[in-house]
């Protein structure tokens, strides 16, 4: 199986996860700081309200006494309200058209300060106090001229405002760990979900198709996801099922019948006399031989990729392996002035089908002598890398594009157009199914020049026992 490309690296906030994460916490704040708003303006509302209608009454209470003896008696009432019997933080002044001052416990009319009927914001200096002070006042003209001001502090306001303010920005505070753990729980859900899927891909796409989704019953969206997946796999695994059968029998139906052939064209060759015969007779058993390999191959694939051959594993030593195919192509190198080199630990065991893992690097010696130039050299190299025996062929060939690499060890793929160059276009991929019978993958990397073919193998049962190389 083909390691998936390396993902680049974004920043965590471009990622799903981290793009749920914010949307969460912005429909937190969304809805969060708007109620505390609301919360904070009602209850300052509130506080206002409950703050001026001591100052409305006393405003009605006053207005009463002018009613009842004018002037003279409504500076007398604001005189007593000012006394120092009254211990309380109102301020209060009257004063006559000209702004001069009547009665109450402010110093001058401020400046500035119109006959609004509304509540109006002012700094008054009362008497007995240094500085000025903030307050909420109002005003009331009377018929005859004089002007009336009663005012509150706003002290306890500010106080109340900042406690407010303080209570929201905690409860704001709050809010975002809250939400953040919300919204990281949600996430981890979505993605425990989304992984339960992604698993079965892989699966999928790692060849084993019997893997199905775990589904809960529920029929909630993901639930019934899953259950749609399953049973786009069942219908997936049966039309591959039927393929694989229909390739199987009409390569078993075929190979029989072109081995009678093969055997009449070898026994008319064995009595042919007429040299034009004898070589049209031994054209066909070419052909015929080419067409039983073909077979061969293409039943050997399918039943590496069926998972045929486990049980017959076996540990041997793959230095002997390696050490056997250089001596056996040796003079096939050699007509075609092209050097074989093994390097490998002499005492490489692994566990798997001898015969199998022969036929896949044989199959990619051949492909190395093929497409091999004069003089160059092909390497052997087999060692192991932590959990795997990593088995590279390498030639110094004109290599393949690493955009046609995929197309290469496809079945019959074949790279050159008109096929005019002699081959199945089966080698590559039988390499590949022996490695996914061992667990492991067939890579295609540059060799600079030419091409690596790696053939990496799961080493469960492998043991190294030396590390001294050997070559030939």
């Amino acid at each position: 199986m083909k390691r998936p490309a390396t993902l680049r690296r974004h920043a965590p906030w471009r990622s799903t996860a981290g793009k749920f994460l914010l949307l969460y916490l912005a429909l937190c704040f969304a809805c969060t700081v708007p109620a505390l708003l609301y919360v904070y303006l009602e209850t300052d509302r509130i506080l206002l309200a409950n703050f001026q209608r001591p100052l409305e009454h006393e405003q009605g209470h006053l207005l009463s006494h002018y009613r009842r003896g004018g002037v003279a008696n409504l500076s007398k009432a604001v005189a007593d309200r000012a006394g120092p019997e009254y211990k309380d933080d109102t301020a209060i002044l009257l004063v006559d058209a000209q702004h001069r001052k009547l009665a109450g416990n402010i110093t001058s009319w401020p400046k500035g300060l119109g006959d609004s009927i509304q509540w109006q914001t002012s700094g008054l200096h009362r008497r007995g106090h240094a500085n000025p002070e903030q307050f909420l006042v109002l005003t009331t003209r009377y018929p005859t001229g004089e002007r009336l001001l009663l005012g509150g502090l706003l002290d306890n306001r500010t106080q109340m405002q900042l406690a407010l303010l303080r209570g929201l920005a905690g409860a704001l505070a709050l809010a975002i760990p809250i939400g953040l753990l919300g919204s990281i729980v949600l996430v981890r859900q979505m993605n425990r979900m989304v992984k339960t899927i992604a698993t079965v891909g892989e699966h999928i796409g790692a060849g084993d198709l019997r893997r199905r989704a775990e589904t809960d019953g529920s029929g909630d969206p993901v639930d019934r996801l899953k259950i749609t997946l399953n049973a786009m796999l069942d219908r997936i695994e049966v039309l591959v099922e039927e393929h694989r059968t229909l390739t199987d029998a009409l390569a078993h139906d075929l190979r029989s019948p072109l081995t009678r052939i093969h055997i009449q064209v070898t026994q008319g060759l064995a009595g042919a006399t007429d040299p034009a015969g004898v070589k049209r007779c031994e054209a066909i058993a070419q052909e015929v031989a080419i067409v039983l390999h073909m077979l061969e191959s293409a039943l050997e694939i399918s039943r590496a990729e069926a998972g045929v051959g486990r049980g017959t594993f076996e540990r041997f030593d793959l230095a002997a392996v390696l050490t056997d195919l250089g001596e056996i192509y040796q003079p096939l190198a050699a007509a075609s002035s092209v050097a074989i080199s093994a390097a490998c630990s002499p005492r490489l065991e692994l566990e798997g089908n001898r015969a199998l893992v022969a036929r896949a690097l044989a199959n990619l010696i051949d492909n190395a002598l093929k497409y091999g130039a004069a003089g160059g050299v092909i390497a052997l190299e087999a060692s192991a890398i932590g959990g795997e025996v990593h088995i590279c062929v390498a030639d110094r060939a004109s290599g393949i594009p690493a955009f046609r690499r995929d197309e290469a060890m496809r079945k019959f793929g074949r790279l050159d157009a008109s096929r005019s160059t002699p081959g199945t276009g089966l080698g590559l991929s039988l390499a590949k199914a022996v490695a996914s019978l061992h667990g492991g993958r067939l890579e295609l990397e540059d060799n600079h020049p030419g091409l690596r073919v790696r053939m990496i193998l799961a080493r469960r049962h492998a043991a190294l026992c030396d590390h001294q190389g050997v070559s030939q």
